[in-house]
């Protein structure tokens, strides 16, 4: 019998581009398993929707008139396979147990990427790929006592292009010179400007700046006019080789969210700026082992903030993050993940 894996996501420039990306990275891995791959999103997902047909997946757009208009329409959708075996994989803050609930009568099984452990979920497998103080007791009373939850650092999903890529190997007592600025897909705050501000207030020509934006930057124009007026620098607008200028750096100013992991697995050591309120608890947490250095909430920021960061800039520590890190991610989530699920659809 044929077996289905449907996948419920959405991404925009408020959403960010994150869920999308990893659900991509993710299915991409599952390939094998299923016949056929189905994204379930709806139209402000905008370009994403291009990216994910890039990938071969099909897509099936949504009623955007909220989640019971959505239930219903899904029905009649899902009908149309109901002589195959079919899965749900859910990665959506806005979704929790009462919407699993109905999917229940069309679904085998239900899995679940959460980030947050803010409410209940009727699944059958739940990944978090954060780290946090909690950890291993986070979901416990938020998901069925069967219910698998794969937890932690080990099961990061990286993109497939990361898969040959080359770790960096920071050396002592060297400073960064080559620096990467990178605030996912739409950079709300315009984190990047302050940056570049920043770097220009302090006059250093040692740097060799590398700044990409994501597809749903909304200041790309005013950046790249900005680049114009100075030295040592390069803009790109979603590139395909993230995973290659990112082993091309030293030091990455990013934000808390799923790039995070991909800097971590390389070894670029990060100052990171906490863009919404779900990454703070992990951004928090992650600084207070050692693993990136926290500069606080993107509003409180500024430029002065991000000068004061790159003087005060010590390669000892820099180079102690970069080797903690690559000893955290091994790359080997996807992987693990996959086993888990090839158990729960042979069942």
């Amino acid at each position: 019998m044929k077996k289905n894996l449907f996948i419920r996501v959405d991404g925009s420039a408020e959403i960010g581009t994150g869920h999308i990306i990893r659900c991509i990275a993710l299915a991409n891995e599952l390939k094998n398993l299923f016949n056929k791959i189905i994204f379930l999103t709806n139209n402000t997902s905008e370009n994403l929707i291009d990216i994910i047909k890039d990938n071969d997946f099909q897509v099936k757009i949504l009623d955007e008139n909220g989640l019971n208009n959505e239930i219903k329409s899904l029905s009649s959708f899902i009908a149309l396979y109901d002589t195959e075996l079919n899965y749900l994989l859910i990665d959506h803050y806005d979704i929790d147990h009462k919407y699993e609930y109905h999917m229940r009568k069309f679904f085998k099984k239900i899995f679940i990427i959460d980030d947050l452990a803010n409410r209940k979920h009727d699944c059958d497998l739940l990944i978090d790929q954060n780290y946090y103080k909690n950890l291993n007791s986070r979901y416990d009373e938020l998901v069925p006592t069967n219910c698998i939850v794969l937890l932690g650092p080990k099961y990061v999903i990286l993109r497939s292009e990361f898969q040959d890529i080359q770790k960096i190997k920071l050396k002592k007592n060297t400073s960064p010179k080559n620096i990467l600025i990178s605030y996912g897909g739409s950079d709300p705050t315009n984190e990047s400007e302050k940056i570049l501000d920043a770097i220009k207030s302090i006059n250093n020509t040692k740097f060799f700046i590398t700044l990409v934006t994501g597809i749903h930057n909304q200041n790309f124009e005013q950046l790249q006019r900005k680049t114009f007026q100075m030295k040592n620098i390069k803009i790109f607008k979603h590139v395909q080789n993230f995973s290659q200028l990112l082993s091309n750096s030293d030091l990455c100013f990013g934000a808390g969210g799923t790039t995070t992991w991909e800097r971590f697995f390389v070894g670029v050591p990060s100052i990171v700026t906490i863009v919404s309120s779900d990454q703070k608890e992990s951004v928090e947490f992650l600084s207070h082992l050692g693993h990136v250095i926290n500069l606080g909430f993107a509003q409180d920021l500024t430029v002065d903030k991000y000068a004061e960061s790159l003087l005060n800039l010590d390669p000892e520590i820099l180079y102690k993050i970069s080797l903690n890190n690559q000893k955290l991610v091994d790359g080997q989530g996807k992987i693990r993940i996959k086993k888990q699920i090839i158990q729960l659809i042979d069942e």
